[in-house]
């Protein structure tokens, strides 16, 4: 089986690359941008591996898996093949990565790896993994380079957020798109990675991704899952719900889950996402007769989709004033003290 077949979508960028090969056009650097995990960092790896690959001519765009070069790459001793990132506890790559530690300077680093002939292939294959994150000195560094690139190399930016990269990197650099996975590939490689328990979570995580399987991953959380479960609870019994305790629940939850503010704002966005969800689930229910629903015997079909749309409007406001950073205890508050007035409103008219 080839190492290709781990990927799923892609493959007009494949086909892009097997064509600029064919015809001996490949540049010397190319930037790898979308979305983040959606499976740029897998292409630029098997894009790498079947620059090496002694079986499969670089011209197929394709890589065995089983020779010396493919188990070299597989093991991380292939020497032509060089790759760059933030360091574990950092933020940025630095300098260093690119030029050598102080003492070494130009004489280690990417940089310099780049200027030496390969040593075992045709040319040397360099991958920046979240290049947008190199400090201002490492993008220079880098940029050094792309103005005399180095004969016989290729250097591949994944870069999830291109306009943080300068200007004048970007334009010495071919862009290749990437776009999201489809929701029935997410949904494949939930599975194929034993990330989801089921097919039904599967489907249901992959309706929400995004087509990014990081943030299926991120949605997959344990503790994220059940926040969804409880929520989900308490809007199917909006006549029982006291917003009160329903809000300091749900900010605890959020609070439990990470005491980073940026990443405690991603979880609240995520948990509006759910109530949105869950109140689109009953006015679908409404618009075709479900019966089933306390809202269609309390207030009758068209009275409970008169109240869920207002409240569908509301939890987009309380999203976008999470985005002008409205602090999250108030956001959520006055959410769903408003879900539950609405509510109390509408069963009274009724």
């Amino acid at each position: 089986m080839s190492p290709w077949e781990s990927l799923l979508g892609h493959s007009e960028q494949r086909e892009l690359f097997r064509r600029s090969a064919a015809r001996q056009r490949l540049s010397h650097a190319y930037m790898l941008s979308g979305p983040a995990g959606i499976g740029k960092r897998l292409f630029a790896q098997l894009l790498a591996q079947s620059v090496f690959c002694r079986e499969h001519g670089f011209a197929e765009l394709n890589c065995c898996g089983e020779c010396r070069a493919c188990r070299g790459f597989s093991a991380g001793t292939w020497p032509d093949f060089l790759q760059v990132g933030v360091p574990a506890g950092k933020n940025v790559i630095p300098i260093s990565k690119m030029v050598g530690e102080e003492g070494r300077r130009g004489k280690e680093g990417l940089c310099y790896e780049l200027s030496m002939s390969p040593q075992a292939s045709d040319r040397r294959v360099a991958i920046i993994d979240d290049a947008q994150k190199m400090s201002p000195e490492s993008a220079n560094a880098l940029l050094k380079t792309l103005e005399e690139p180095p004969a016989q190399s290729m250097i591949l930016l994944i870069c999830d957020h291109p306009d943080n990269l300068l200007p004048t990197i970007r334009s010495r650099c071919q862009n290749v798109r990437f776009f999201p996975l489809t929701e029935v590939d997410l949904k494949e490689l939930l599975i194929k990675n034993e990330m989801a328990e089921s097919e039904e979570e599967a489907a249901a995580v992959a309706g929400l991704a995004e087509g990014s399987l990081e943030t299926a991953g991120q949605l997959l959380n344990p503790d994220l899952r059940q926040m969804r479960k409880s929520i989900t609870i308490q809007l199917g019994q909006m006549e029982a719900m006291k917003p009160l305790q329903v809000s300091e629940k749900v900010i605890k939850g959020l609070e439990e889950l990470s005491t980073a503010a940026p990443e405690q704002r991603r979880n609240a966005q995520w948990l509006l996402r759910f109530v949105a969800d869950a109140i689109q689930a009953r006015l679908r229910g409404l618009a075709t007769g479900d019966l089933s629903d306390p809202l269609t015997k309390r207030l009758g079909a068209r009275k409970g989709v008169d109240l869920l749309a207002p409240m569908l409007a509301r939890t987009l406001e309380a999203s976008r004033q999470l985005d002008g950073y409205t602090p999250m205890k108030l956001v959520m508050e006055a959410l769903f003290d408003d879900i539950a007035r609405m509510f109390r409103e509408s069963a009274k008219r009724s």
